[in-house]
């Protein structure tokens, strides 16, 4: 790019300011934090791969908890966050067209500073990072940004399916080809008694599918299956914003109480399936179809509630912690490990569940109050200050 395209795109265009925001929307990513912090709970606290080896023995009350984090919340809030993110990039690209600038190389740039700062976050942090993927697959995004609504709905439906053929396999009952034993071993030392920089060497060297015939290739199509997924998400929020539903959530009552009425009881139901029997064929169908059909109906409830009127200074904490959302994102996992591992105060899989679920609450109102705190005197978040400053390529105000 030559010095003046570089110069034309860059020059009286900035990002929103946060006078011009979508409260709801900021809201609505708060939420979505809080769900994604409930899910990830489990794996901080008792690893990734090693989680179902604890919960073979947890206690009746244990076991009752992970049930309902894994019917109303996992796999439910991550899509969220992916819908919000493909909802954000097309708001972007409206003010570029507003502006008369290119979003291309603005977009690229956003991309790829997100995926640094993913893979920061996935080698030095936790390895439970989504940014990696979402600065990858969100590149994805340029060939459809432009495209008509129905367009973008096609694809992002045709993906779904695409991905969701290998749910047709029925479960034979066999799991002898999915063994984690040595992963879970190496977790399970590191995570518990291991220094910092061991964990670091832990997530740089571990193979997760050591133990497995053909574990490459199995690796290779979950990557490919889960990047479909993301992309697929992120062409649903793409829709939603060009449809403006979620702009003016006033305008289409009818429409979200719908969604929700359809949406949440059809995605509890694929997902409650998978979770009282444990069937592989239903745990896929859960992970493709059941989350991101639930994540719909508790968009269309969240906006539908937050126009009622009710529970307003609930929404405003969540948007609070919304506007500063990727600070707080990488700030939970910086604040669970310390809790967790053992290069902090070593209570990994100690604790239990019910206590687990106590942290998480009172993490998230601590960020609740970090949010609302800082946002008194700054415009954006550390991170995103970070991030804006490279995708504009010229400084930000950070301060008010």
């Amino acid at each position: 790019m030559s010095e003046d395209q570089l110069k034309r795109e860059t020059e009286q265009f900035t990002p929103l300011q946060p006078g011009e925001r979508l409260t709801h929307v900021d809201s609505l990513r708060g939420f979505a934090l809080l769900g994604i912090l409930l899910a990830n709970s489990l794996y901080f606290q008792y690893g990734m791969f090693s989680f179902e080896r604890f919960a073979e023995n947890f206690g009746s009350l244990d076991a009752a908890m992970a049930t309902i984090i894994s019917i109303f919340v996992e796999g439910s809030f991550y899509p969220l966050f992916s819908i919000l993110f493909g909802f954000g990039a097309v708001m972007i690209w409206q003010r570029t067209q507003e502006k008369g600038r290119p979003f291309g190389w603005l977009f690229l740039r956003r991309m790829l500073l997100l995926a640094f700062i993913g893979f920061v976050h996935a080698y030095f942090i936790w390895d439970g990072d989504i940014l990696l993927t979402y600065g990858i697959c969100g590149l994805f995004l340029l060939l459809f940004i432009k495209c008509k609504p129905a367009t973008i709905l096609g694809w992002a439906v045709g993906i779904f399916l695409l991905i969701g053929l290998p749910g047709l396999i029925p479960d034979d009952g066999s799991e002898e080809s999915f063994n984690f034993t040595s992963i879970q071993d190496q977790e399970i030392e590191a995570s518990a008694n291991g220094s910092y920089l061991d964990m670091i060497e832990y997530r740089l060297t571990a193979d997760p599918f050591q133990d497995m015939e053909d574990g490459g290739v199995y690796a290779a199509f979950m990557s490919v299956f889960m990047g479909l997924q993301v992309i697929a998400l992120f062409l649903v929020g793409a829709y939603l914003a060009k449809k403006g539903w979620i702009h003016r959530p006033e305008s289409f009552r009818s429409l979200l109480t719908k969604m929700t009425a359809i949406f949440i009881p059809i995605g509890l139901l694929i997902k409650g399936s998978y979770a009282f029997t444990g069937n592989l064929q239903l745990e896929y169908i859960s992970m493709i179809f059941g989350g991101p059909l639930l994540t719909l109906g508790y968009i269309a409830a969240f906006l539908l509630l937050s126009q009622s009127g009710m529970f307003q200074k609930i929404f405003s904490a969540f948007g609070y912690v919304g506007r500063m959302a990727l600070s707080n994102y990488l700030g939970q996992s910086v604040i669970m490990t310390t809790i967790y591992f053992g290069y902090g105060f070593g209570f990994f899989s100690q604790l239990g569940l019910l206590l687990g679920t106590v942290i998480v609450f009172a993490v998230f109102s601590l960020q609740i109050l970090l949010s609302r705190w800082w946002l008194k005197n700054n415009r954006f978040g550390p991170i995103e200050w970070f991030w804006r400053v490279g995708t504009y390529l010229r400084p930000q105000k950070l301060r008010k």
